[in-house]
């Protein structure tokens, strides 16, 4: 099983105020739908995390110019107000809070790893439907991805239908 839990970059704005929108939608045909013991067709908590969190560590990787990748270290906390139906698109919204260390260094020293905390609401519609505060950690994106890295990442956002005009 192989899962993508953003299928479109709808807004970022990473050098600025450090923030991503993005959206996935739930097909019914998804595999995690069949013999889960959730009422028939609700999402699971655990991917719509995953959604806020993929929302994240995109941010924390165009912020840091394509040079670090971004791992999730922790969910400091998370609330889901209301279930997500299959069928249903949702839409992630993301804010980098705090960002410590040098996220544009390759080398893997301690001084150079980056730490972050964004806060990250999913919307269906204007109802919102879960928000949690995520903690990163930034590695070198060359070392995480090995050396086909910048292949691999312009493949990764023309998926997302993401153009990117980086300096």
């Amino acid at each position: 099983m192989r899962y993508l839990f953003a299928d479109r970059i709808l807004q970022i704005d990473a050098h600025g105020a450090g923030t991503i929108a993005t959206s996935k939608a739930f097909a019914r045909t998804e595999e995690y739908f069949e013999g889960t013991f959730r009422p028939q067709g609700e999402v699971p908590s655990s991917l719509i995390l995953e959604a806020m969190a993929t929302a994240g560590s995109f941010l924390l990787t165009v912020k840091s110019r394509y040079q670090a990748h971004a791992l999730l270290l922790k969910v400091g906390r998370a609330v889901f107000r209301h279930p997500v139906l299959a069928g249903e698109s949702v839409v992630v919204r993301s804010q980098v809070m705090n960002a410590q260390g040098d996220w544009s260094q390759t080398d893997l020293s301690a001084g150079a790893l980056g730490l972050a905390e964004v806060a990250a609401q999913c919307f269906v519609g204007a109802e919102s439907v879960a928000e949690a505060t995520l903690f990163f950690v930034g590695l070198p994106l060359a070392r995480t991805l090995g050396p086909r890295h910048g292949e691999l990442l312009r493949g990764i956002l023309e998926l997302l239908g993401y153009t990117d005009s980086r300096p």
